[in-house]
């Protein structure tokens, strides 16, 4: 992947996160009771996405924070979410710049046509893969292919986004993928031909 990397989606999802905080003096302090109320009122759950969350900028900003819970429930003190704010400004910026910089590469072939599938199936012949998919394709059938990356299991994977260049003797699709269990991975696959079926 040149453009659409683990870190581009990385950015996306960070660059609006802070942007639907409170603020609030409560959060200056450790309070069971507090986070409690919250809970039970708003009934959110980001914990886990907070976890996931990586870079030492947010790490940095994150030791500042005295309950993690209650700022899993977007609510801050007004100096976090400042730090935050400009943290989110940030990775919207280096989003941006690389949806730019693929929407400015003439070598590119652009297709947003496996966007949101998920892979249900593989099927490795010896001249073609078959992937079967849920959602708006059925399947995609490489011919003549080579598996160049692939990261990890790919059945229940989601498809996020795919970069397709022309090479010599065909064509190598770039591929980003979350995997079933959160994480994200790429999968590059090199073929002379792909048949869509939908």
């Amino acid at each position: 992947m040149k453009y659409f990397t683990k870190e581009w989606y990385e950015a996306c999802q960070a660059a609006d996160w802070c942007l639907n905080m409170a603020v609030s003096k409560n959060a200056e302090e450790f309070s069971e009771e507090y986070y409690k109320d919250l809970y039970t009122r708003r009934r959110r759950a980001f914990v886990k996405q907070m976890k996931e969350e990586e870079g030492e900028a947010f790490d940095k900003i994150a030791a500042e924070v005295a309950d993690m819970r209650v700022l899993a429930l977007d609510i801050a003190t007004k100096e976090v979410r400042h730090q935050l704010k400009a943290w989110c400004e940030e990775q919207k910026k280096l989003a941006d710049a690389k949806e730019a910089e693929y929407a400015a590469d003439s070598t590119k072939e652009s297709s947003e046509t496996f966007a949101g599938c998920e892979l249900t199936g593989v099927e490795m012949k010896e001249t073609t893969l078959t992937l079967t998919l849920k959602g708006n394709v059925k399947k995609a059938v490489f011919k003549n292919y080579k598996i160049l990356k692939q990261e990890g299991y790919l059945l229940g994977a989601k498809w996020l986004k795919e970069e397709a260049y022309t090479v010599e003797g065909g064509k190598e699709y770039h591929i980003l993928l979350r995997k079933s269990n959160g994480t994200l991975g790429y999968l590059t696959i090199f073929a002379e031909q792909l048949t869509i079926l939908k």
